[in-house]
């Protein structure tokens, strides 16, 4: 071994203290770049030289946040090494030992912030983070991500390199006494220096050369991280989206703009009995000069169908909504013709209108992104909202929003609601705000057998939740009328395959990979969510099979439409960035079915109910919806029921936000007709011919005041009313006659 006290000649002191240094970057460089690989692997299309581009630029992004931290505990280091007792431990594996742990919390935290953004569109925060740690079904779920070949495969590759950097640099730290401090520092910190500022040049160089390799062009998961971090530390916890938003006084211009973001009459101060209500009967219609021609024709086309389905005057009837959890219409053939029938085959067949009853949309754009703001859309008409916030998880804890929506109108026709989901309902707030809106049964994962088929998040599976949802609402339209929300779960990420999977559907969604089945780009991982995509079309057929069991199918409507689109590889097409379309970000199925045996019923007293839904069919082949438009549909669908129709005047009213299905709705910019949050968490606006108007802009979450001006800007009037009406305010009497209501 070489002698400590050796120093006459060239001292190799400089160099080893490199060296040391060196061993930390690499080593941090190491675990930062499973997930940039993993992201590699996702994405679709492109050259393999520009996926290795995207991989390396991106793990040099994560490297420059990183390094600063890293850095600063490395110099640690260099005032243990001062220490002659210490010296030759330090210099040998200090700078290993200080950085292993990092390195497994950075790799932890980028191949999980990277999952968190295809699944919600946005990168979370430090306390977000812990607070999804904390939750058991994450816990649960969370081996279904690490078994994913994208993060499997990077991690095993990069962790055996990562270890035998650090089998190298023990079998040479052992064979080697202290090297003097000041040169051997000397050296450490020349490299520390040159990882700081060389990976802070590098990202502007990448940047530089192509926007694809900039910070917007990659994703920047630890940058909203290690800022919530500098805040924690600092004592102050970075402030809640509804922190932010309270201490926004908005203008009466934001004010005004953002009820017409939003579909609502401009406020009018004690305006009874809201002061954005809306009529239910929409009396003025031809006062309402923004609303287009075909969804005039759309409107009365329902309130036709209504008065003939209900030409009986029998109100013992059932209306289910079913939200299908992230069943995108790129992977249906109706909606793509890339894409094969077999894959979902009920549900195609239901778009090819098998019997008159089937009504079905080829054009309806999401509202936001996650569950909670498809719900806000499929209930109120309010999912479109900045800054990835939603009405239902941000702005109306507790109730604090006054809102009279689908469910409440209908609970106080007399409709007995009910609300089934197989995990926790209370997650996001969708549990409470729900039972506020006339849901006020709620069965979930708590309600069904410790033995009952399980699937995502080990929540229960969608046949036993479809089961249990037909079978309490037949029990329970006997007695009167029901309106249930059923929302499905097992085709949520990571995609665990239900416990009750049919063999034949695993087969089936299986052979669409195999060669010359289907023209695909669909991976070992992408075969995980088509099977629990196929499952939930068979979740479908077994949801309406068990109505007509029960004999219920006569006295029950099923709406169809997905919470959302998913940002998953688009694997049906063309291999290219160009088949990413602004319709597969944006675009879910919608259907109604009336079933036959409703119809028969219908017909038996001279109603036309054949013509009055060939009517609505060609109405809906007309226009483009947003999911915000749902709701409204619904409405005029039951405005004809017996316990509807009889509403008193004072409460034939409601506060539902609106697109094409309202007259007040104003994207603020000519000639866009729709306006939503895509499946990659960015807003979104479209023409009447569903040509994009204006250019993506981010979704992320509200994290600084600042970011109330430059996230989404023309989407954030749309919170100025929620948060106006969510303020203490002088209340006015709901007694003034409805026909105020303009």
């Amino acid at each position: 071994m070489r002698s400590a006290t050796k120093n006459e000649g060239f001292s190799p002191a400089a160099p080893r203290g490199a060296w040391a240094a060196t061993t930390a970057w690499v080593l941090l460089a190491l675990a930062l770049l499973p997930s940039r690989l993993a992201v590699a692997m996702r994405v679709r299309g492109g050259s393999n030289f520009e996926r290795a581009s995207r991989a390396l630029a991106g793990t040099v992004l994560d490297f420059s946040h990183a390094a600063w931290l890293v850095a600063a505990l490395l110099t640690l280091i260099i005032a243990l090494a001062a220490v002659p007792l210490f010296r030759r431990r330090v210099q040998a594996f200090g700078a290993v030992l200080l950085v292993l742990p990092c390195a497994v919390a950075l790799y932890l935290i980028t191949v999980t912030e990277q999952e968190v953004k295809a699944e919600r569109g946005a990168f979370s925060t430090l306390r977000e983070m812990l607070d999804a740690a904390a939750e058991p079904s994450f816990i649960e779920g969370a081996p279904g991500f690490i078994r994913y070949q994208r993060i499997l495969i990077p991690a095993l590759l990069c962790g055996s390199v990562f270890l035998g950097v650090l089998a190298w640099r023990a079998r040479r730290a052992v064979r080697e006494d202290a090297w003097p401090h000041p040169q051997w520092s000397a050296g450490f910190v020349a490299v520390l220096v040159a990882g700081v500022l060389g990976s802070q040049l590098a990202v502007r160089g990448f940047a530089l050369s192509s926007s694809r390799l900039g910070p917007a062009g990659l994703g920047d998961p630890l940058d909203s991280v290690l800022e919530s971090a500098v805040d924690s530390l600092s004592g102050q916890p970075p402030p809640t989206p509804l922190e932010l938003l309270t201490e926004w006084e908005p203008t009466p211009d934001e004010l005004k703009r953002g009820a017409a973001r939003l579909g609502w009459p401009e406020e009018r101060p004690l305006r009874c009995p809201h002061p954005h209500a809306r009529a239910l009967d929409e009396v003025t219609l031809d006062a309402e000069p923004t609303r287009s021609p075909p969804a005039r024709a759309l409107l009365e086309a329902f309130r036709q169908l209504s008065k003939a389905l209900f030409a009986d005057g029998d109100g013992r009837v059932a209306v289910v909504q079913v939200s299908l959890e992230g069943f995108r219409a790129d992977d249906l053939a109706a909606l793509n013709p890339h894409a094969p029938a077999t894959l979902a085959p009920f549900i195609n067949q239901l778009y090819a209108r098998p019997h008159p009853g089937v009504l079905v949309s080829r054009h309806t754009y999401q509202a936001g992104v996650r569950t909670a703001q498809g719900l806000a859309a499929m209930t109120c008409g309010l999912g479109t909202l900045p800054w990835n916030i939603s009405l239902i998880r941000d702005l109306d804890r507790e109730g604090s929003v006054p809102l009279r929506c689908a469910g409440d109108v209908l609970a106080t026709a007399g409709f007995q609601g009910s609300f089934f989901y197989g995990s926790d309902p209370d997650y996001d707030e969708m549990g409470p705000f729900l039972r506020r809106r006339g849901f006020v049964e709620v069965v979930a994962e708590a309600d069904f057998p410790a033995t009952s088929p399980r699937g995502a998040w080990g929540g229960v599976s969608d046949f036993a939740l479809v089961d249990e949802a037909a079978r309490r609402v037949s029990a329970g339209v006997r007695d009167g009328p029901r309106m249930a929300l059923v929302m499905s779960l097992s085709n949520h990420s990571p995609f665990t395959p239900p416990t009750d999977l049919p063999e034949d559907v695993r087969a089936r969604a299986a052979a669409l990979l195999e060669p010359g089945r289907a023209v695909t780009t669909a991976s070992t991982d992408d075969l995980k969510r088509l099977v629990t995509y196929a499952y939930t079309d068979e979740a479908v057929k077994r949801f309406l099979a068990g109505l007509d069991a029960a004999g219920s199918s006569d006295r029950t409507l099923v709406l169809l439409i997905a919470d959302h689109s998913t940002g998953d590889a688009y694997v049906w097409g063309p291999n290219d960035f160009d088949h990413e379309t602004d319709d597969a970000k944006t675009r879910v199925p919608f259907l109604i079915v009336v079933p036959p045996a409703f119809i028969a019923r219908a017909e038996a007293s001279g109603a036309d109910v054949r013509g009055a839904l060939e009517a609505v069919q060609r109405a809906l082949d007309e226009e483009r919806l947003s999911q915000n438009d749902v709701p409204s549909l619904l409405l005029a669908l039951l405005g004809a029921h017996p316990r509807v129709a009889a509403l008193p005047s004072v409460e034939r009213w409601h506060t539902l936000g609106g697109q094409r299905t309202s007259g007040w709705f104003d994207s603020g910019e000519p000639g866009v007709a729709l306006i939503g949050v895509n499946g990659v968490d960015e807003s979104f606006a479209l023409d009447e011919k569903g040509v994009r108007r204006w250019p993506y802009e981010d979704a992320i979450f509200l994290r600084t005041r600042g970011d109330r001006s430059r996230v989404t800007p023309r989407l954030a009037p749309a919170a100025a009313p929620l948060l106006e009406l969510s303020r203490p305010r002088q209340d006015c009497s709901t007694t003034v006659d409805s026909s105020t209501v303009e």
